[in-house]
């Protein structure tokens, strides 16, 4: 009986073959097991649906756009249009088609599965399908998930709800993409879409807010005492005192009286388990590192069997069951060997399976990690001691209040102090002497007018976006939509905002500086050319759309009535766009001059505010050279004189940086196929 193993990586493919069949020979496209078994790969997505144009010229960049919107249902597949993806499909579809059993090794999830299945649907191969779901990819957890693996018809749903959700994106996408562009005599292509057009519209409203942020300046009254103490006047919610105010209320004291000290233990409770949105927050706030880079990296280490399955939304693990051998495999280290020897259990409010979906948390795994460096050390020791520190006791803090009267004005102060570190002393935190709990009235000093003022918020970072993506709930004033926003888990997914915010800034829609996310006059232009309550802005839509893309995965919906929630929702964006949509003005919105020709269509190359673009993007050309194709490595931006002789296909030395800061030269070239720069020497 021939088995074969349909994996999403080539790396994941090896490490099922090690694993399932003790081994494995290496031949064209895919591996053979000691035993026999076989193990294909793709290389992400191979398959995609076919543009529209392709189907009526009406529907595409040259159609008329008054004949849009376009609807059609179950979008024709096509291969993605490079070498290496049709040389590796014809492979898998060899393979499929002499094959007895086939094993669905795609990554555990909406798209992994979608992935597979569209390789699948357009090769008409028709074979027994199993879906091995592998949670954790050592040993013992491949090895498990092989056992348990089960029939693809319960995944069926599953698979749906991918195919349902790339072709509700296209239709929606393409659609408003199209006519925004159309109808604005737009130079660039303003690109919308259910996720990325609302993430837009909170960097472009949190922008506005601060620019036309007024400061008000307020006044309050102080006292310090001999240890630094600051006792500060107490006032009703919302009031603000003037100088003259506060001036006044100082000149009538002088009869302080009922001076009080109360303090209180608070435990506080290890912080939960990562889900990938948190660890792309964690590693943002902690060390400026992007959501995809985070993802990237996590990424790396699962393949490398060092931590659990990276695309998760869940903070929680089903069971302990496991855990004990799972700490014994790192007994060596000091923090596990502390656990072990004082029986600490883990915290048990972070094991629930209800709140598990298709993954746990992010947690490390049986493989001991060796020999990591650099950035992949880094965050598998963010990891690590986030999973440990979920063992530890609580930490216990001191939470002290001061306070006196002076005639009928009360002054108060708080210090927090840390007296047992518990799980904070794997982060470095020691216990703190408190000094206010030893303030006296007599050692508090004389009064004085401080000035204060009011502070507009912050600018988005990658951090904060990602926390008001996750908990949009907060933007919507209806009850019943909160609820539905929240059981989807905001805007977006736990695997998908990443790319929805570099998209943003790839597109020239917003800029990163200093960990900050500005939106750009571009991207300011194309939020306000329609109106407030357009349906691309409101996080409702998204979270609507993954609420009914969850009921198709459960079953609860079926495919019909989705695709008429679906058209019906096309039409009303198309009618909001034809509108509202008016000639972009925008500085951002010209073309500079011509600087050389694509090399693929041979139309005009312009420049732009973040690229060197080919002009046929309406035909369907996506010949790119990005500014900052290079930034990641050390050089901050393409020049005009650079970019032509990439694009003439030419090999050019560029002065890059080391991880370590170390400057060196390199010949780079640009490859046309993949879409990017890359070293000349790349094998």
């Amino acid at each position: 009986m021939c088995e074969l193993f349909v994996c999403e990586k080539p790396s994941v493919a090896r490490d099922l073959a090690n694993i399932i069949s003790g081994g494995y020979t290496e031949k064209d496209g895919h591996y053979e097991g000691k035993d026999g078994k076989l193990y294909t790969y793709a290389f992400g997505h191979l398959v995609r649906c076919v543009d529209p144009s392709t189907i009526d010229e009406d529907w595409g960049w040259k159609g008329n756009v008054h004949k849009l919107p376009f609807f059609t249902k179950n979008i024709p597949l096509t291969l993605i249009d490079e070498t290496s993806v049709k040389k590796q499909y014809k492979n898998i579809k060899t393979l499929m088609g002499n094959s007895d059993l086939i094993y669905i090794a795609t990554d555990p999830g909406r798209e992994g599965e979608h992935i597979f299945r569209k390789i699948y649907s357009l090769s008409g191969v028709q074979k027994p399908l199993k879906r091995i779901w592998i949670k954790n990819n050592t040993e013992e957890g491949v090895l498990k998930a092989f056992r348990n693996a089960k029939d693809s018809t319960h995944y069926e749903g599953l698979a749906m709800a991918g195919k349902l959700r790339e072709e509700s994106d296209l239709l929606i996408g393409l659609n408003a993409t199209m006519m925004a562009t159309k109808l604005s005599n737009s130079s660039n292509v303003l690109s919308l879409g259910r996720v990325q057009t609302p993430t837009l519209a909170m960097i472009v409203n949190r922008d506005k807010v601060i620019e036309g942020f007024s400061k008000v300046v307020h006044y309050s009254i102080v006292a310090t005492d001999q240890n630094g103490m600051k006792y500060e006047l107490v006032l009703d919610k919302n009031s603000q005192l003037t100088k003259e105010q506060a001036e006044g209320i100082m000149h009538s004291l002088g009869s302080r009286s009922d001076f009080n000290i109360s303090t209180k233990e608070r435990k506080e409770k290890p912080e939960k388990l990562f889900d990938l949105t948190e660890l792309q927050k964690y590693m943002n706030k902690t060390y400026k590192w992007s959501a995809e880079y985070t993802l990237k990296i996590t990424q790396s280490l699962y393949e490398k069997r060092y931590v659990t399955y990276p695309r998760t939304s869940s903070q929680y693990i089903a069971s302990d069951s496991e855990l004990p051998a799972l700490l014994e495999k790192h007994a060596d280290h000091e923090w596990v060997g502390t656990i072990i020897s004082n029986a600490y259990k883990i915290e048990p409010s972070y094991i629930d399976i209800s709140k598990v979906t298709d993954h746990e948390a992010i947690i490390i795994t049986t493989k001991v990690a060796k020999g990591l460096s650099g950035d992949e050390e880094l965050l598998y020791k963010v990891i690590f001691t986030r999973f440990l520190a979920a063992f530890y006791p609580y930490a216990i803090k001191e939470e002290t209040m001061a306070t006196f009267s002076d005639h009928e004005y009360e002054f108060k102060a708080k210090e927090t102090s840390l007296i047992n570190p518990g799980w904070r002393e794997l982060y470095g935190e020691e216990i703190e002497e408190g000094k206010l709990k030893n303030s006296t009235l007599d050692g508090v000093g004389e009064y004085k007018v401080i000035q204060k003022e009011t502070q507009p918020p912050k600018r988005y970072s990658e951090a904060t976006l990602l926390n008001d993506m996750k908990l949009a709930a907060k933007f919507l004033d209806e009850a019943e939509e909160k609820e539905m926003i929240k059981s989807v888990e905001g805007i977006g997914t736990s695997a998908t905002r990443a790319t929805i915010i570099e998209k943003l800034v790839q597109r020239g829609f917003v800029e990163k500086k200093k960990n900050q996310l500005i939106s750009t006059e571009l991207g300011r232009e194309l939020i306000e050319m329609m109106p407030k309550d357009f349906s691309l802005y409101s996080v409702k839509l998204t979270a609507f759309f993954e609420s009914m893309l969850s009921q198709v995965e459960h079953g609860q919906l079926d495919e019909a009535t989705f695709y008429e929630e679906l058209e019906g929702l096309v039409n009303r964006i198309a009618k909001e766009i034809k509108g509202n949509v008016k000639q972009l003005t925008s500085t951002a919105n010209y073309k500079k001059e011509v600087i050389t020709h694509c090399p693929k269509c041979k139309k005009e190359v312009y420049e732009n505010q973040k690229a060197y673009s080919c002009s046929g993007y309406k035909e369907g050309c996506k010949t790119t050279v990005w500014k900052n194709g290079l930034e990641k490595l050390g050089k901050k931006k393409i020049t005009k004189n650079e970019a032509t002789k990439l694009l003439e296909g030419k090999v050019i030395k560029v002065s890059l940086k080391s991880k370590q800061g170390k400057a060196y030269k390199a010949d780079v070239i640009f490859n046309l196929e993949k879409n990017w720069i890359e070293f000349a020497n790349k094998k």
